[in-house]
């Protein structure tokens, strides 16, 4: 889903179709989505995707608190 920032004239940030609206140092710009690369992912790679996922599963427990808690921090 892609989000309108500035009217109906203005740029947008996300994805629509096969086209993605983002704002790259200070411009709206639309570019097509990147194609899978065919390539095989380097040793380092490979290291960084397992760091991340090991990031994601400890903090996909910590979801639900912040569902819940999410709530009252925007009654200030």
């Amino acid at each position: 889903m892609a989000r309108i920032t500035k009217g109906i004239l203005g740029g947008f940030s996300g994805k629509v179709g096969t086209i993605v609206g983002a704002n790259w140092r200070g411009q709206d710009i639309i570019r097509s989505i990147p194609k899978p690369s065919s390539k095989q992912p380097t040793n380092k790679q490979l290291l960084q995707q397992t760091r991340f996922s090991m990031v994601i599963s400890f903090l996909q427990p910590l979801k639900n608190i912040q569902t819940k808690i999410r709530p009252f921090i925007y009654l200030k």
